[in-house]
């Protein structure tokens, strides 16, 4: 009887090379698939209000709770080309004197924010002290609410080209 020293080894080596690259292979289709299939903040908001905003250049998620009592507080950075494309949408209104009263809401959001999650309380207080939305009388609001105690707050700066987006969805 001859023993084979040797052959099968090759043959394993490349067996094994081949389930890696097929495994390989699977996750990039995976993580293609899984990146088609992801939805956008701009897909949401305008799935969610009917509010259309182009895709921001940069997107900080600086307050965000999921669940039933869903709230998130977003600042989206765009170029100035989409900045355009954005006042061009219906639905802006110049800020001019409703300064203090965008304010107002916005302490109203963290105010509720706050109720909802005491356990974060002061988290919540800070995150908005440092990431506070600048804007003044040239800038542009969108404000939305429904029946059922949802809204949307959305100010526009165009100087600093930037959105800045309270969300609340119970």
């Amino acid at each position: 009887m001859a023993v084979r020293i040797g052959k099968s080894r090759p043959r394993r080596g490349v067996f094994i090379g081949l389930i890696l690259a097929a495994a390989l292979a699977l996750c990039v289709v995976i993580m293609v698939v899984a990146k088609l299939q992801e939805r956008t903040q701009a897909d949401v908001w305008r799935e969610n209000w009917g509010f259309n905003t182009p895709e921001p250049e940069r997107l900080e998620r600086i307050i965000a709770y999921s669940g039933r009592d869903h709230a998130q507080y977003v600042i989206a950075r765009y170029s100035e080309d989409a900045m355009r494309k954005m006042l061009a949408g219906p639905g802006w209104v110049r800020i001019g004197s409703s300064s203090r009263d965008i304010g107002s809401l916005m302490e109203a959001f963290i105010a509720e924010l706050q109720l909802l999650h005491p356990e974060d309380r002061e988290k919540i207080a800070q995150r908005f002290i440092r990431h506070q939305p600048v804007f003044d009388e040239r800038g542009y609001y969108v404000f939305m609410n429904e029946e059922d105690g949802d809204y949307l707050i959305a100010v526009l700066n165009p100087e600093l080209r930037t959105l800045y987006v309270l969300e609340s969805r119970q």
